[in-house]
């Protein structure tokens, strides 16, 4: 037994099958036969769905050997890597904080020490201390990589409960420090996918889930509180679902003031709330809302009246409403049209709420009441994120972003309504000559959709600009500009970026985002499609000038086009990627009701062949020569499993006309967020962004 496997491992690494300039690992085909509603589907790779055997270790090692070899080539050419880390701007490489978080008297912050560091957490006393280091990812785990993803402070400030994944993963675990002594308590609580930690007394509620054999089970969960010294099998059990579709969030307003607990099921768009005013040990909560179909996430608490944003008639709003007398909902928050609602923050007796509009952000202020007391729009091609008001110094933070320069903060005066720049990052482009056009096209079937695009001093009407698509489309998420070091490489490399708003996406509102789902969700590919279309008859670009690159639901439009249209594009990254379509719900994450909902069920036979007719995976044919591609995954992404490429690299690389390159890169002990350390990220841009260029280039 052991001679065979050895065996099958030489043969993987040594038995190539030559195609183009890439020798890839031969890799068997093994039918296995599924059938939906009497019709049979056959998969040739499903063998590798099976992850932990050895045969696929084995398999996807000589796959990266592969790949590596052809990507390393690429970033140690003309100093690639070198101008990579030139767009970095260098708060990022040293002291970028991800969280910063003050209560009383210390304050909070997750920075790295070092240039290739994990960030750790550091803490200061009052404002003219420094930041000293007060937990390292190596205190926690030497063998893991550790990935610190929240900071709570307990009132009072005795205590932080600080979270954190290992290798990626989307569970968590949580742990406990005494500040003042600095005392590390024993206890680790695990089996956490919640962010939310809510303090109560001499300890917290937590929300806790239960693993499966796969790890991967978001079902039935349970409301906890743990005490402060004591094992996490001692925690009380507060609030229990009653079926695996329900799942619970906990809101702590107003410094322990009230607890506002919501239990959800999606699948049958009902909400149930509940209250906890904190009275010595009494955990009771006491109903508000039973059986509701609007959706509320909690904000404030001032007075007996809670403030919380919900959709009414699939538009976002500010409400409050008294918590004696909770059907007394009084809307706070202006309706614009064309404007999408992202977020709000309580500045003592304002609100500031901030829009999502065509072509900037807008943020409103209003009293308590919802009368409007300012408005500032931004400059076009930015976008209002990190909204923050500090109750010390009553200042109003938030950040603009846009593709071109890094995040900058800005702070709102409060009686003016007038913002002010608190200072700009250096970056090594002239940002100036960047310029930014926002128009639409006509889909397949005529609906107008928008496309935002950024190119450097002029777009002439040649065919000869490399284009590079990106898109994410899907679950109504809201896309806004951002900074992306690669793009800039990209552009600085005589390339155009564009930014497609498919259906699907909930840029503009719930009907947008319904016309890219579930039955409909082949419009979002066709937008895509159509998007480079539309740019080559413009005379902007040209077929095969193309580039397009997607992650996660933004993975499954980019292989979907990639399929639908292999003539219009040179090269494609797909970043985890759904891409068996059909296979997603045999896990306990792709089974989830937001996924389901999402794309459709195999169980429902209009739904299956809605899915089969746009699933990446079973519409690849091995009669052409499909673009260049790099598809790239994380042995430990729970959310999107690594099958997914596995299945789809293997399938594309035994095309019997594939002779463009298709590489499957596994970044080990990541998870579905790719590169966690300042080193593997310049990395992973590189390779991303170098292999575009690199193969949309080879046609002029």
């Amino acid at each position: 037994m052991m001679y065979k496997k050895l065996l099958l491992f030489v043969f993987l690494i040594w038995s190539f099958v030559i195609t183009g300039q890439v020798n890839y690992p031969l890799t068997k085909k093994e039918p296995i036969v599924n059938t939906y509603h009497s019709i049979e589907i056959t998969n040739n790779y499903q063998w590798l769905e099976h992850t932990e055997n050895s045969e696929v270790v084995d398999w996807v090692s000589a796959q990266n050997k592969v790949a590596l070899k052809y990507l390393n080539k690429l970033a140690n050419t003309n100093g690639a890597k070198a101008n990579m880390k030139s767009f970095i701007w260098s708060e990022m490489e040293y002291n970028n904080f991800i969280e910063n978080k003050k209560n009383q008297e210390y304050y909070y912050k997750l920075m790295y020490p070092g240039r290739n560091s994990q960030a750790s957490i550091y803490y200061k006393k009052g404002n003219k201390s420094s930041y000293q280091q007060l937990i390292t990812p190596n205190a926690i785990s030497k063998k893991d990589r550790i990935i610190f993803t929240n900071l709570n402070p307990s009132y009072g400030d005795h205590f932080l409960a600080y979270q954190y994944n290992r290798n990626g993963s989307d569970w968590k675990e949580i742990k406990i420090v005494g500040i003042k002594k600095r005392h590390f308590f024993k206890e680790v609580l695990t089996e956490v996918v919640a962010p939310q930690i809510n303090w109560y007394g001499q300890g917290f509620f937590y929300v806790k889930n239960k693993y499966n054999t796969e790890k991967v089970s978001r079902s039935f969960p349970v409301l906890k509180y743990h005490k402060l010294g004591t094992e996490q099998t001692e925690d009380a059990s507060i609030f229990n679902v009653d079926t695996k579709d329900e799942y619970l969030s906990l809101y702590g307003v107003g410094k322990q003031s009230l607890f506002i607990l919501k239990k959800s099921d999606n699948s049958k768009n009902n909400y149930s709330y509940y209250y906890l005013r904190p009275q010595l040990d009494l955990k009771q909560f006491t109903s508000i809302f039973k059986d509701i179909n609007y959706d509320i996430d909690v904000h404030y608490f001032k007075n007996d009246t809670v403030f919380a944003s919900t959709k009414i008639n699939n538009k976002k709003y500010v409400i409050n409403f008294p918590l004696n007398e909770p059907e007394k909902w009084a809307l706070l928050t202006p309706s614009y049209k064309g404007a999408i609602f992202t977020n709000a923050v309580f500045a003592d007796n304002k609100i500031v709420s901030s829009f999502q509009l065509e072509n900037s952000s807008l943020l409103t202020v209003t009293d308590l009441k919802g009368f409007v007391l300012g408005e500032v729009v931004t400059p076009e091609g930015l976008a209002v994120s990190g909204l923050y008001y500090d109750e010390e110094k009553k200042e109003l933070t938030f950040k603009l972003s846009s593709y071109t320069i890094p995040s900058v903060t800005c702070k709102l005066d409060l009686t003016t309504y007038k913002f002010t720049y608190l200072g700009q990052k250096a970056v090594a482009f002239d940002s100036s000559k960047y310029k930014f056009m926002r128009t639409t096209f006509a889909s397949h079937d005529g609906v107008q959709v928008p496309v935002f695009i950024v190119y450097k001093d002029s777009l002439p009407k040649n065919g000869s600009t490399p284009f590079l698509l990106n898109t994410y489309g899907g679950y109504g998420v809201i896309a806004q500009p951002s900074f992306n070091p690669g793009v800039i490489s990209f552009i600085e490399n005589g390339g155009a970026f564009a930014y497609v708003h498919v259906r699907g996406g909930g840029e503009f509102g719930y009907d947008w985002w319904q016309e890219g789902r579930n039955l409909k969700k082949r419009n979002g590919i066709l937008d895509f499609t159509k998007a480079a279309d539309f740019l080559i008859t413009e005379g902007y670009t040209r077929p095969k000038k193309i580039g397009i690159i997607g992650s996660s639901h933004g993975g499954l439009i980019t292989a979907g086009a990639m399929i639908e249209r292999p003539d219009l594009f040179g090269a494609a990254v797909i970043n985890v990627g759904v891409l068996d379509v059909l296979r997603f719900e045999k896990t306990e994450a792709g089974a989830h009701y937001t996924n389901t909902s999402e794309f459709g069920t195999v169980k429902n036979e209009v739904e299956f062949k809605n899915m089969l007719s746009y699933s990446p995976l079973h519409n690849l044919k091995e009669s052409i020569n499909y673009p260049s591609t790099l598809i790239i995954t994380g042995t430990n992404d729970s959310r999107v499993p690594p099958n997914h490429s596995y299945k789809f690299a293997a399938k594309l690389q035994n095309g019997l006309q594939q002779t463009n390159p298709i590489l499957l890169w596994t970044q080990e002990n990541e998870g579905h967020y790719g590169a966690s350390q300042y080193n593997s990220y310049i990395e992973e841009l590189t390779f991303v962004y170098t292999f575009l260029s690199r193969e949309l280039h080879k046609t002029e």
